[in-house]
């Protein structure tokens, strides 16, 4: 499939990637290797990160998302050909997970100040690591061996960063739920 530039409507390519040549290229690092991935499922890249989105100028996420589809891919010896799909599928969800719609509004959101109450309380080594993996979408053992952790080091992270989110927001759903009892109380 290919997105064609006028339309957000994708077309058939009757060409089906040659994926496995696409692995053995990216995994011997050969210089063209790059430009084949981005040719190949750049179209469709952008086309998923439009929808999910919702705008248009993505050009530097779907950079980004390919960037970390090779790295990942230079790295996992198991990584096979029917699978690069897959894993730059997997890096687009993580990269739109983190996204707000711009409809969401322009003040700061309460699990935004949750989140940078507790990124700011972490070492450098835990806030890189995170955000490799979710903001990059990089995978857990590859965010691991570049950082120089041990896997269940980083892993001890990405759980403790999710229990004190989920605890702080457990916090502040009840303190708002207390202030409407209150309010509510108040009222009648």
């Amino acid at each position: 499939m290919y997105l064609d530039p006028q339309n957000s409507l994708p077309t058939v390519n009757l060409e089906a990637p040659d994926f496995a040549e696409l692995l053995r290229l990216i995994q011997a690092r050969d210089a063209g290797a790059a430009r084949l991935l981005h040719r190949v499922l750049s179209p469709g890249v952008c086309f998923l990160l439009r929808r999910r989105l919702g705008r248009n100028d993505v050009d530097r996420q779907a950079q980004s998302v390919l960037e970390t589809a090779m790295h990942i891919i230079e790295t996992d010896i198991s990584a096979q050909a029917d699978g690069i799909p897959r894993i730059v599928l997997r890096i687009i969800q993580r990269v739109c997970a983190g996204q707000v719609s711009p409809a969401a509004g322009t003040g700061t959101l309460p699990w935004k100040r949750t989140v940078g109450g507790i990124l700011d309380a972490m070492s450098s080594v835990e806030r890189e690591a995170l955000r490799k993996c979710y903001v990059l979408g990089e995978f857990a053992e590859s965010v691991a061996g570049t950082l120089r952790l041990r896997l269940n080091e980083f892993l001890f992270y990405q759980s403790a960063s999710k229990g004190r989110i989920h605890v702080r927001k457990a916090k502040a759903q009840v303190a708002l739920m207390s202030m409407w009892s209150c309010r509510t109380l108040e009222g009648h």
